[in-house]
């Protein structure tokens, strides 16, 4: 009944948590495209055929990132993005 109780933000954290990813996420700074956990292993890459330009893909891993960091209830970004 405790998890029904839950707030929206601790069931995402518990979510990637029993994924075995660390929240928040942030953009890696080597590849662009590429979402990391907190400890700096890959989560997801944004476009893996290049069929799009670098901006587009960085604007949406960072959108995506952004998404899932603030509905864990992070709301800052973090500084390496």
């Amino acid at each position: 009944m405790e998890d029904l109780l839950a707030s929206p933000e601790a069931v995402i954290r518990a979510c990637f948590t029993d994924l075995k990813v660390k929240l928040p996420l942030r953009l890696c700074d080597e590849d662009v495209g590429v979402v990391l956990d907190d400890d700096g292993c890959d989560v997801f890459t944004v476009d893996t055929n290049r069929l799009r330009d670098d901006e587009t893909v960085a604007a949406i891993a960072y959108a995506v990132m952004s998404f899932i960091n603030m509905s864990a209830g992070f709301d800052e970004v973090p500084a390496d993005a």
